[in-house]
């Protein structure tokens, strides 16, 4: 063998071993970028800031043990406003740092217009809206971390029926897609448990004074009151509910209801007897999970909706994800529509349609706490 052949054996052993270093490298990036889209401002601020500090405190204790096999998680949150048309925006913000997945939209208005937008760029985004027109869209890249309407809305009349025996429901929804979205998963509903609306009532995001539609529903003679909306808004209609006379109307709500927020409106004493639906109910006895209580209140002790603390799970799926797969998005995005995971929070299991499945309860509000009513699993078709 010449001395020519050898250094050239030699130079290309060399360059392997760059090419292989090189690789390991790109393997191991500085950090793993995940963007986080939640309502900082407006009239939904004090729930983007409480899906913030859940999503935070997981990034925290991961990279606190050492990141994603020795590299941390670069968590940037981006501010989707309370305006779905703003929203927009953020999601092209967001789209243009490059992340590896992100996390929301919160809002359905907001997914539904942007939607195309991470379907052309081909980034998993793990989002919240829960309504259903949602998962029609097919985007292969959408995931839903908060189970949508069609599944919360039947476990609500369930129990407002089999608890209470409710006959004669009213409905109040506002004019925003994610209240529409449930007042039409509330009609079949309906149809099932043998109920009819007594009077259907509708308001705009904004609105301060619900007099006119709260009259409406006393003359109808309802026993119940389903009432879907926002927080800002939701507040103030318990308390104008009370102003008029109609406290002892039991209102029954998804999510939202569970909010501080909606207490700090509406008043303890106006939040007395409410009944809602949530994916975490600090009435559960699963240590895990009151554990998980006893660690947020101890960071945040600003208060908790248990609803929207649910992506501490959210980061800690993408980051056993990572962990497995590392910044190959569309590896990422496969593993996503397979996840099978064990949170702490719940078991999250993801459909064939991008929704990932996992417990949720119906809970009442009663002498200053939320007290456990059902809980159910959802089998999952994969």
């Amino acid at each position: 063998m010449s001395k020519l052949t050898v250094r050239r054996i030699v130079l290309l052993a060399a360059m392997f071993v760059l090419v292989g270093s090189m690789a390991v490298m790109a393997e191991k990036p500085e950090a793993y970028r995940i963007c986080h889209l939640a309502p900082l401002t407006g009239d939904a601020s004090f729930q983007g800031q409480i899906l913030i500090n859940a999503a935070k405190l997981a990034v925290d204790e991961i990279n606190a043990a050492g990141g994603i096999n020795g590299v941390p998680i670069e968590y940037i949150p981006v501010d989707e406003t309370s305006s779905s048309s703003a929203g927009i925006d953020a999601v092209r913000k967001a789209i243009a740092m490059d992340p590896v997945a992100v996390v929301g939209p919160n809002r359905s208005g907001t997914i539904l217009a942007a939607e195309n937008l991470w379907r052309q760029a081909k980034i998993p985004f793990l989002v919240d809206g829960t309504n259903a027109e949602i998962t029609k869209r097919g985007n292969p890249y959408t995931f839903r971390m908060q189970v949508e309407s069609t599944y919360w809305i039947p476990l609500l009349v369930r129990t407002a029926k089999e608890y209470y025996n409710v006959e004669k429901p009213a409905v109040m929804y506002g004019l925003n897609e994610y209240s529409k979205g449930l007042w039409v998963a509330t009609e079949p509903a309906f149809k099932e448990y043998g109920l009819e609306p007594v009077t259907v009532q509708t308001y705009n995001d904004g609105d301060r004074d619900f007099t006119a539609q709260l009259l409406k529903i006393k003359a109808a003679g309802a026993d119940a009151l389903f009432l879907y909306g926002y927080e800002a808004e939701q507040g103030i209609i318990l308390r104008q509910r009370t102003e008029l006379g109609m406290k002892d109307l039991r209102v029954y709500g998804e999510r939202g209801l569970a909010s501080p927020a909606v207490e700090e409106l509406a008043g303890r004493d106006n939040i007395e007897g409410i009944v809602c639906t949530t994916s975490l109910s600090p009435g559960d006895p699963d240590p895990g999970r009151q554990e998980f209580i006893a660690k947020y209140y101890a960071n945040f002790p600003g208060g908790m909706s248990p609803t929207h603390v649910g992506h501490y799970d959210t980061i800690y799926i993408l980051a056993d994800i990572i962990s497995r797969v590392g910044a190959d998005r569309e590896a990422i995005q496969d593993a996503m529509a397979n996840l099978d995971y064990e949170g702490t929070l719940g078991h999250y299991i993801c459909a064939k349609d991008g929704n990932c499945l996992h417990t949720i309860y119906t809970q009442i509000f009663e002498d200053g706490k939320w007290n456990l009513l059902l809980r159910e699993d959802y089998p999952v078709e994969r």
